[in-house]
This record gives C-alpha cells, structure tokens and sequence, in this order.
C-alpha cells in the first residue's frame, strides 16, 4: 500500500518534496484545465519533472458544476458539455501521467427536489460510463467516491456506491473509499470488504465538523480493513490528521500503521 499526499499549489509541492510520501495527488487546475495558455501545463509538467515524486492521482474533478453547465444529475445535463469537459481532462491527466481520478463533486450529483431518483442515478451511470469511453484510449481511470449525507444527496455510502459500480460494470469507472465521508456518515470500515474488488483508490483526513477527534487506532482499522479487503493501492492524505504534528510525521505514521 502506497501513501500519498494532495497538493493543491505550488508551495505545497515544493514542501512535500522534504516528507517521506510515496506519490502526489493534484487537481485538474493545476494542468491548466480552465486556462486557455498552454504554457500553464507546460510550466507544472516541468515542475513535476524536477520533483522526487510523481503525481498519480487527481481528485477535485468537476469544480462548480452548476456554474460552468456540468451537473451530472437533474433537468439541465449536457452530455455533450460534460464529454468536451473529460475530454480536456483527461488529455492533459495522460500527458502528466496520472492514472486515476476521483469523482466525488457532490454538487454534480445532487438530486433537486421532486427530481425522480431512478432517473438522477442512471445519470451518473451514464457519465461513469462517458468517462469509461474515454479514459479507456487514455489509461485513465475514474473511481467514484461515496459523499458524506451534507455534501451530497446520491450514492453517500461505500455500500451504496460498490452495488452500483458493480451494476455500472466497466473496467475504467471503480470506486474509491474516503476515511473522511465514511466517518461523517458513521458508516462502519466493515463496509470495505465488499468494496473491495471494486477500489482503485482511497483518501484519508480529519472529518471534523465537531466530531470527536480520530486516534492512530481509527487510522490504523481503516488501512487494515482496506488491505483485509484486497486492496493494496494508493490512499492519499487529502487533509490533515490533527493527532499528528505535521503532515511529515502523519505520512511516517501512515507508513507504519500498514508496515
């Protein structure tokens, strides 16, 4: 099992070329992705270049979708819209050489009032199958990821998510398991041994929003549950672990709690 770091902007690569992470994670911006000057991806590929790590993952997929016209649920979805997007994505995930993304965006998902819920999940069947299509030809992948109950209204649990992934049955669309979600939902760890043929991918942060404070003990269940499941893959460090003194040290605490 590897662990790896989420960076989000350049002083924060620059740091975590001193911590003992096994890979990075980014987002699609930092590629440029909504920037119309090339030289924006050419500048961090550069970046990433020089850097002792390489950047694997990507989360952070679809930033203001109602905004920018790219719900993934309700009446207003654009197909078309939403494959010019991925598209754009995962050109510039190939050319960096990262391999799989996130898809959480609960936003994206959200099932507006009245909507029929039948219709809002084969959506998001449709658009894990768009993004299959795609990301295929690419050798990129995209693995969804259950949203805690507040941040999204659709597939919030890893129970949930792994029997629809498995109805969605397709090579490059997984599924991804979020310490963070799955403590805010009170969703048991157990839930990943069911997961488990499904994951290529999971995160692990504080939840917070006045929960108790999570122990080495709780990080430590939910690295061994994932590797009892099968999974033996990346799990990022997408916010901190306040138990620990820095993200240094929570990556050295990560790194023995699945020695």
């Amino acid at each position: 099992m590897q662990i790896g770091l989420l960076v989000t902007n350049l002083q924060e690569l620059a740091e975590s070329a001193d911590w003992d992470f096994d890979y990075l994670e980014g987002f699609p911006g930092l590629l440029g992705v909504d920037a119309d000057d090339p030289q924006i991806e050419r500048e961090f590929l550069a970046l990433l270049e020089k850097h002792p790590l390489q950047m694997k993952t990507m989360c952070g997929f679809i930033p203001d979708p109602q905004g920018r016209g790219l719900m993934v649920v309700g009446p207003d979805v654009s197909l078309d819209r939403l494959r010019t997007f991925v598209t754009r994505v995962f050109d510039r995930m190939q050319r960096a050489g990262v391999e799989v993304i996130g898809y959480g965006s609960g936003g994206s998902r959200w099932v507006p009032d009245g909507f029929d819920r039948d219709k809002a999940r084969q959506q998001v069947a449709d658009f894990m199958h768009l993004c299959a299509d795609l990301g295929e030809p690419r050798g990129v992948k995209v693995a969804l990821e259950p949203y805690n109950r507040d941040d999204a209204n659709l597939l919030n649990t890893v129970s949930e998510a792994t029997e629809f992934i498995a109805d969605v049955n397709r090579s490059h669309a997984k599924l991804m398991a979020d310490f963070f979600h799955m403590k805010l939902n009170g969703e048991s760890f157990n839930a990943l041994k069911q997961a488990g043929p499904h994951l290529i991918h999971a995160h692990i942060a504080e939840p917070g929003r006045g929960r108790p404070q999570t122990t080495p003990a709780d990080h430590a269940l939910f690295l061994h549950t994932l590797r009892a499941s099968g999974y033996d893959g990346r799990v990022t460090l997408s916010g901190a672990l306040p138990v620990y003194a820095d993200d240094g040290e929570t990556a050295i605490a990560l790194k023995k709690a699945i020695a």
